[in-house]
Formats: structure tokens, C-alpha cells, sequence
């Protein structure tokens, strides 16, 4: 009887163990997205603009990763994967697709995607981020430590898929400028955000588009006329915006008397002068330069995140007494550079500082306000950042794009902390090493267990 009993007791409590183990389950799984963030400064939990975004979404949004599968970048692959699932998670409009972007390069290609991206599409509306730009190395962290900001783009993509807002960059042409079919990765991401880009060419037209919200002058290599000048003042005069983007050009000095003209009715003067970068000289090249930023609300996200554009051939400018504008410096040169003045021997590559060139750090380009501080204008002595070559390069796309974001007043005040990810390090096992832990943990452990299970019920058996 005894032992009957103790049969029936051992039958209860492992019924009662699978039942609590079960209804368990049950609990955990109808918490839905419940977790626990356990990480200093909560590092893994979404903020409260985001889950405001996410709740938003009232239409299905497919949320499509197409990512490169290599030995290195397997955790970034996996940071942008369980993101995208952390935002699926609260709101089952929200839906996650995943693409090897070697193994389906015709479904990337029809939503015009030649890099690792993620594609959101909702209806008729698309936005592309590019993976590549959510990374960015860590100052002052171990080797391998980055910092990532997809919350805060992907975010910004959501909500960009809802706004309503509108815009127009015109693009001056004539002057032998950075044509639009050389920028149309500058284009795609001004599309996305709902703005549409033309050309213009004055001494046809005439006149600026009254629907422009900003006039383009990107890397002219001929000066305007006097009667283009007088029509871009006219438009600037009626409220219209300004971005402009100097080129280099050997006569720029002698030949530019229209295009210095404007830039010195917003307070700025062009010196003339390319800035020769001796901090870069054994990396990029002397005539390239990575500037620090000012302070201004075009480039303080940029500065928080480490994404600082990357230069050439650029032109040092000067701030210039203005009663009617406020300029603030944007980008400055290293202490180490100069402006080369001798443009003649620059092109036979001779340089060297002399008395007449400026010494570092250099002002490479400004933002204009107005004395009530609404923005009119940005002035900058470089231009190739814009083109397709070189908009990918470190921040160039993000300084471009928060410049005429800036001048359009096209602002969501969206700011969310990046992540900062350790330095990590990728175990490879070698054949041998796998076989063993294969055999330890699918046969030796399971195998371990029932031998133990199988001593204890031959010693109670015999008790």
C-alpha cells in the first residue's frame, strides 16, 4: 500500500509540475512583448518618442532588411534584426521581412537598393536607410566599440512615411554646376522626405520658381550674371532660402564677382584660399579634411553621434559685418591647416605657407538667421560632399541633408540617445572543437541524465 502511494504521490507532483509549467508559459506568452532591461542607463529599452511613432501607425508598414551576410558583420546584421523585431513587437501593423542582399539582387533593385538598406513601404510611400549609416565608431571606448543610431532613423523613416509636409530644392544650372544626375542620391533622400528637385537655368526662365522653398548654387565653375544675380536677390528678397555650395576653380578669385557678391550680402566672404590639412596629409591627403563642428542645431546630432563629413578641395571663408544677419560658423579646419593662396602652384603641386595664407583653423562654411533667428541662408566653401562619389563619405549625407532640412525649417525635433555596443570578438571553432561540443551536448549530457534517472528508479525500486 505504502508503495502504491508513493507511485500515486510521484504521478501528482510531476502532473502538477507539467500543469504549472504550462499555464507558465501561458502567463509569459500573453505578456506579449514583455522583457526586462537589465543594461546600465536601460540601453535596449525604446524611448517614448518611439513607442508614440509606433502607435501611430494605423496602415501596414513592411519593414524590409536587406543585409550582407559576412564573418564580420554578423552582430551589426543582428543589432538591425532584433531592432526591427523590438518595433513589430507593439504594433501588429509593423511587419518584418528579411533578404540576403547577394541572394535576391532583383528584389532589391526594385525598390532601388544597391547596399545594405532597410526599405520601409507603406502603400505608394517608401523610405530607404542605409544600414551602413547607423554605425559609427565610439570615441573614447576599447577597440571594436561602436555606437548605434538605428532607433533614432528608423524612428524619423516612420514617421517621414506620415508626413505631409512638402518642399522644393531648384538647383541653378549654366555656370557648368554639379548637374542633378550627378546627385541623385542626394535627390532619392530629398524624395523621401516628400521634396522634389528641378533644374533651373536663370537666362532662360528668367526668375526663381515661386514654389522653390530653396535655391541650390552646388560647385559653380562660372560666375553668374549680373541679371542672374538680380533675379536670385529678387527671390531672396520675397522670402526665398539660400544653399550654397562653393567649387574650387583656378580663377575663382578674379572670375567670381557675382558669386562673392551674394555670399557677402549674408555676411560671408570667400577668401579665395583652399585649405591644405597637414593633420590629414598621411591618411587622406593634404587636400582633404575632416572638420570639427560648430555649435548649431544643424550639426549637434551629428557631434553626439560621431558622424563628421569628410572634405576636399575646400575654401576657407570669412564672417563679414552684417546688421541684418546672424552667421554661425558650421565647420572648421584643424589648427594644422592653412589656405593656400597660390593657386598656380597649388595646381603643380607646390605648396607651402607662406605670409599671405591664412593659418588654421579655418571656417569652411555658415548658417544664416535672420535677427529673429528664422534661417536663410547656408553658405559652404566645398561641394563635392553633395555629389554620388562622395555624399556616403562619413557624415556627408547627414550634414547635407540637416543643411537644407535647416534652411527649409523642416525640423521634427526627433533626438534619441544612440546606443553604445562593447567592443565584442567572433569565436571560430575549428572542426574538431565543434565535433566535441556537438557530441558533448547532444549526446553526452541527454545521455548523462538518463543514466542518473535510470539509477535513482532502480534504487527506489529495490527500497
Amino acid at each position: 500500500m505504502k508503495k502504491w502511494l508513493g507511485h500515486t504521490n510521484s504521478v501528482v507532483l510531476s502532473v502538477a509540475a507539467a500543469g504549472i509549467f504550462i499555464l507558465l508559459t501561458l502567463f509569459l506568452r500573453s505578456l506579449g512583448g514583455f522583457q526586462l532591461d537589465l543594461t546600465a542607463g536601460k540601453q535596449y529599452t525604446l524611448s517614448d518618442q518611439t513607442l508614440t511613432a509606433i502607435q501611430g501607425v494605423k496602415e501596414e508598414v513592411r519593414m524590409i532588411a536587406f543585409t550582407v551576410s559576412t564573418s564580420q558583420n554578423q552582430k551589426l546584421n543582428r543589432d538591425v534584426t532584433d531592432m526591427l523585431g523590438e518595433y513589430a513587437k507593439r504594433n501588429s501593423k509593423l511587419k518584418v521581412e528579411q533578404y540576403d542582399l547577394n541572394q535576391e539582387p532583383v528584389l532589391a533593385k526594385q525598390y532601388g537598393v544597391n547596399a545594405a538598406s532597410i526599405v520601409l513601404v507603406q502603400g505608394e510611400k517608401k523610405r530607404v536607410i542605409d544600414i551602413g549609416s547607423l554605425f559609427t565608431q565610439a570615441q573614447g571606448s576599447g577597440e571594436g566599440a561602436y555606437q548605434f543610431t538605428g532607433e533614432e532613423k528608423l524612428t524619423s523613416g516612420l514617421l517621414g512615411l506620415s508626413s505631409t509636409r512638402q518642399g522644393k530644392v531648384v538647383f541653378l544650372t549654366g555656370h557648368e554646376e554639379i548637374p542633378l544626375s550627378q546627385m541623385t542620391e542626394l535627390s532619392g533622400s530629398l524624395a523621401q522626405d516628400n521634396v522634389k528637385t528641378e533644374e533651373v537655368q536663370l537666362n532662360r526662365a528668367g526668375s526663381v520658381p515661386k514654389d522653390a522653398s530653396v535655391l541650390a548654387i552646388v560647385g559653380p565653375q562660372r560666375d553668374i550674371s549680373t541679371t542672374e544675380l538680380k533675379s536670385i536677390r529678387t527671390y531672396l528678397n520675397g522670402g526665398g532660402k539660400l544653399f550654397m555650395a562653393l567649387g574650387f576653380h583656378p580663377n575663382m578669385g578674379s572670375d567670381w564677382k557675382n558669386l562673392d557678391a551674394l555670399a557677402t550680402d549674408y555676411g560671408v566672404k570667400d577668401t579665395h584660399a583652399i585649405v591644405v590639412d597637414q593633420e590629414q596629409t598621411n591618411t587622406l591627403g593634404p587636400l582633404w579634411t575632416v572638420p570639427a563642428f560648430g555649435s548649431h542645431a544643424i550639426t549637434d546630432k551629428l557631434a553626439a553621434s560621431n558622424l563628421y563629413p569628410v572634405l576636399s578641395l575646400s575654401i576657407a571663408l570669412q564672417a563679414g559685418e552684417q546688421k541684418n544677419w546672424q552667421t554661425t560658423s558650421l565647420l572648421k579646419s584643424s589648427a594644422a591647416s592653412y589656405g593656400e593662396t597660390n593657386i598656380q602652384g597649388l595646381l603643380n603641386n607646390e605648396t607651402q605657407k607662406d605670409a599671405k595664407d591664412p593659418q588654421g583653423p579655418l571656417d569652411l562654411g555658415y548658417a544664416v538667421a535672420g535677427k529673429d533667428g528664422k534661417p536663410k541662408a547656408v553658405i559652404l566653401g566645398t561641394s563635392a560632399l553633395l555629389s554620388d562619389t562622395e555624399i556616403s563619405t562619413g557624415g556627408n549625407r547627414d550634414f547635407v541633408l540637416n543643411s537644407l532640412n535647416y534652411v527649409q525649417e523642416h525640423s521634427d525635433g526627433l533626438t534619441i540617445r544612440p546606443r553604445q555596443e562593447q567592443n565584442y570578438k567572433v569565436a571560430y571553432l575549428t572542426p574538431v572543437q565543434a565535433k566535441t561540443i556537438l557530441t558533448i551536448s547532444v549526446i553526452g549530457l541527454p545521455l548523462l541524465f538518463a543514466v542518473i534517472g535510470i539509477l535513482l528508479w532502480w534504487r527506489r525500486r529495490r527500497a
